[in-house]
């Protein structure tokens, strides 16, 4: 009777898509399948939460999919679906899922970004695809011109990829209006669904995707895996002195290195997660040393075919473990991991429990998850992270609220595709968007008068009327993306003749010249040319143990209050029993088993609070902000 039961939401579409399910070897639906599949096909609007790797996407197309084969008959000629994602570079392992959904079921699914050749977009504009996957910016860019915007009338679904990664950008916050804008072009509701790993306040990240007054179903897909934690501070020994001479390195870090090859060899496939692209590299590097060919890196600055590359050799096997920064921690298809290491606090629980959950990524395995911290303070902000995991206390996703330059750019494109309009019109599509819910009129007033005063847009005498200027366009057209704009410098192999990466203007500016030596890709190289025109690096191989390791943009992660109040607990609770006359070992022993970790990994966290109270200084907690000068 269970099989049947689970079974019967497969029964529920269309006859080609369960002809297609049984081609591809779905035998039975997952969770967020028998959860999602109903309020989907019946046209609501949905949120999905579940992990990765639980097959979430199926559970939104196929139903989605299931809808416009049977409506073949009556077909509209136009873009049905629109899936947005927040990656560029669409992991080739969701392309190719789509590509064999479309193929079986005969449906025309095409991509479009801001890389898409020309001939493709012509093609696209005479020839709509019934479902479109785009980026948010490409959205706004199709969405005022006025080909494309003739085929949008026939939306019937949006779909949004990694909610959870959108809602805390502005990227989010501009997707949010470029909805309300589709819905006048569309002129009637579409079904909006989005997919999120899990975040701490999903009634207000659903509101985020379906607007200010719509109904959206929230479906919860939790599945009762099974999490280890464990954190470890490495105290270094006899042999971490001898590699630290080697590695031209402190012992410290000579003993996290050497920890983290055991952890590498006693196990098949390893992913370790950093917080920043320097320190991917600089771990990179000390493997290259090493000479460990079986250890890669992965981050954002890397060329797409290298890391493409990284993510097939893991795959195959000949790979024992990736350094990756936050790149891997989305729904990237990358085999099975069997550990997964975090260096460093991982400063956010979503963050921990996202990356964790890479490993033993089906649902029924084990996540295995170690925290290998640098310092006291490191130590008790990840125990107080793994203790908030294992409560589910998630951090909420914070959307930013009012955004102006945003709304700002929305007004000239909501001038883009209307060419005039009222006041009173634009207030009320900008309110429809869930971050503006609260946009005073004074705000708009001001913004649109600044607008106003750049001849940007152009108002009536009585200022209730905007229309379009000479202007419009060009604003509209060169602030697209709301990502914060950072020269990129290819550096190529020239050697292979092959790009390995990209390098950040403020280390082009200060650093880079003919001869430096820099690590990329955890290895060395030196610059031979530095092409002025394109920018273009030109670098060989060498040896340099000090070679620089660039810094890129963005790179400092925020801890979220929540976790910071919990460490400051944790510290003013060892504060506390150290002012009662206890030794760091005993602090160590008696706090151990509260704090789920073991003696030795507190003892020099215990060590260095005792230190402090010693010179009399007071200690910061969770109450108290201590500011040294």
């Amino acid at each position: 009777m269970q099989h049947k039961e689970a079974n019967s939401v497969f029964d529920l579409l269309a006859k080609p898509v369960q002809k297609a399910l049984a081609q591809a070897g779905f035998t039975k639906p997952t969770l967020p399948q028998t959860l999602a599949f109903t309020p989907v096909l019946d046209g609501k609007n949905v949120l999905l939460i579940a992990p990765t790797g639980t097959g979430k996407t199926e559970a939104v197309l196929l139903p989605v999919f299931s809808r416009i084969m049977k409506r073949r008959s009556t077909e509209p000629n136009g873009i049905q679906v629109i899936y947005i994602t927040p990656l560029r570079a669409l992991n080739r392992d969701m392309l190719k899922r789509l590509t064999f959904w479309s193929e079986q079921l005969k449906i025309s699914v095409e991509v479009r970004h801001g890389d898409t050749e020309m001939k493709i977009r012509r093609k696209q504009a005479r020839q709509p695809p019934q479902m479109l996957v785009t980026t948010p910016e490409t959205l706004q860019a199709i969405l005022s011109g006025s080909q494309m915007r003739r085929h949008l009338k026939t939306v019937e679904t949006v779909i949004v990829d990694e909610v959870h990664n959108l809602a805390e950008s502005k990227r989010g916050v501009q997707l949010t209006l470029a909805l309300e804008r589709l819905f006048e072009v569309t002129e009637r509701e579409f079904q909006r669904i989005g997919l999120s790993a899990t975040v701490g306040n999903p009634a207000e990240v659903a509101k985020f995707i379906a607007g200010t007054d719509r109904e959206i179903d929230v479906v919860h897909a939790f599945l009762a895996k099974n999490y280890r934690y464990k954190v470890e501070f490495l105290v270094p020994g006899e042999k971490d002195f001898e590699l630290a001479g080697k590695l031209e390195t402190s012992p410290e870090a000579a003993a996290r290195i050497r920890r983290l090859t055991e952890l590498i060899d006693s196990h098949k496939s390893t992913l370790v997660f950093v917080n920043s692209r320097t320190m991917a590299e600089m771990l990179g590097h000390r493997f290259s040393q090493l000479n460990r060919a079986d250890v890669a890196v992965h981050h954002g600055s890397l060329s797409r075919e290298e890391r493409i590359s990284v993510e097939d050799s893991f795959k195959a096997g000949t790979l024992k473990a990736i350094i990756a920064t936050s790149t891997l921690e989305l729904g990237i298809d990358i085999g099975n991991v069997d550990l997964v290491i975090q260096y460093m606090s991982p400063r956010q629980v979503s963050s921990l429990i996202q990356r964790v959950g890479r490993s033993g990524h089906t649902v029924e395995r084990l996540s295995e998850g170690i925290i290998l911290t640098v310092y006291p303070d490191d130590t008790l902000e990840s125990v107080a992270a793994i203790e908030k995991a294992q409560e589910n206390h998630i951090e909420p996703v914070l959307f930013h609220e009012n955004a102006l330059d945003v709304l700002a750019h929305q007004i000239a494109g909501i001038l883009m595709d209307k060419e005039t309009i009222r006041l009173t019109e634009i207030a009320e599509i900008i309110h429809r968007a869930y971050p503006y819910r609260n946009l005073k009129e004074n705000q708009l007033q001001e913004v649109v008068d600044f607008l106003a005063s750049l001849n940007k847009i152009r108002l009536d005498p009585e200022g209730k009327v905007l229309s379009k200027t000479g202007r419009t366009r060009e604003y509209y057209y060169s602030n697209l993306s709301m990502i914060p704009d950072e020269r990129r410098y290819p550096v190529v192999n020239v050697l292979s003749d092959r790009k390995i990466g990209t390098l950040g203007d403020e280390f082009m500016a200060l650093h880079a010249r003919v001869g430096l030596n820099f690590i990329m890709r955890g290895k060395v190289w030196r610059i031979v040319q530095i092409e002025e025109e394109s920018g273009t690096v030109h670098v060989v191989p060498t040896e340099d143990p000090f070679a620089a390791i660039p810094g890129w943009d963005g790179e400092i992660l925020p801890v979220s209050f929540d976790l910071a109040q919990q460490t400051g607990l944790e510290r003013e609770k060892i504060g506390a029993l150290t002012k009662q006359g206890k030794s760091p070992e005993q602090v160590a022993e008696e706090l151990s088993a509260e704090f789920k970790t073991d003696k030795t990994t507190l003892l020099e966290t215990a060590r260095e609070i005792s230190e402090h109270l010693k010179e009399g200084a007071p200690l910061p907690t969770q109450n108290r902000i201590l500011l040294e000068a």
